[in-house]
């Protein structure tokens, strides 16, 4: 069995697949969002589906970008379930499952609120390949960077934020998807990480890595404000 755990982004939640059937899922609200909470909604899970945590093989994790605090405690609660075990961790790019819930053939450009005027942007094709790297920018930016004339399929919190905008600047280009559509659910953590590990995307659980795109907040402040000082070194937690 393969589980999966999203922390990265408004909802959260935990899924079980046996294959590549969905098994179960719970949400984890985002006031509830800590590591207590979402053992909490795993156990129960477990308990609605018969299942136990011995029979998971595989953890998919979405790795961000997104919330640091959410992406550090879903590393953290994977790292503690793996450890003394031989299960593998599948990394699972936040936007690229995100990209999956637009059920498009085309062009998907996830987007998350960065906050700092910013946004978490990444450009991917209907089954969550990418197809540019995932970006930190302001909208401008982002707009710059996407394709002259395709239609393009846009969505999560990020698109929510900046709907007038977006509907401004890319007209009839634009399909702005529901809001819904747009909260990552850990069904879709749990669909690409089966592609991925099918793919030889499994990796030690040691060996995982973060992807934040930017420096932590308190960084970026502490760079404003002494603007000749030196960066501190960053280094992905492991």
């Amino acid at each position: 069995m393969l589980l999966a755990l999203e922390t990265s982004a408004e909802r959260g939640g935990v899924a079980l697949f046996e294959g590549a059937e969905l098994v179960g899922e719970a949400d984890v609200a985002e006031t509830e969002r800590h590591a207590a909470s979402l053992l909490v909604r795993l156990d129960e899970l477990f308990a609605r589906v018969g299942r136990r945590l011995d029979d998971v093989g595989e953890i998919a994790l979405a790795i961000g970008p997104g919330s640091f605090t959410g992406l550090r405690i879903g590393l953290a609660t994977a790292l503690g379930l793996a450890f003394g075990t031989e299960r593998k961790l599948v990394p699972v790019p936040t936007l690229a499952a995100l990209a999956l819930q637009a059920d498009a053939h085309g062009l998907v450009v996830p987007l998350l609120d960065a906050r700092r005027n910013e946004v978490y942007a990444g450009l991917y094709d209907g089954a969550g390949s990418e197809l540019a790297p995932d970006l930190c920018a302001p909208l401008a930016e982002v707009l710059e960077r996407l394709p002259a004339r395709e239609p393009l399929a846009l969505l999560g919190s990020g698109a929510e934020l900046h709907r007038a905008a977006l509907a401004a600047a890319l007209g009839p280009r634009a399909r702005l998807l529901p809001a819904e559509a747009g909260v990552l659910r850990a069904r879709s953590v749990g669909h690409l990480g089966l592609a991925l590990s099918a793919r030889g995307g499994s990796r030690a659980p040691e060996a995982v890595e973060l992807r934040y795109l930017r420096r932590a907040e308190a960084e970026a402040k502490r760079l404003a404000l002494h603007r000749n000082a030196e960066p501190i070194p960053w280094v992905q937690p492991r």
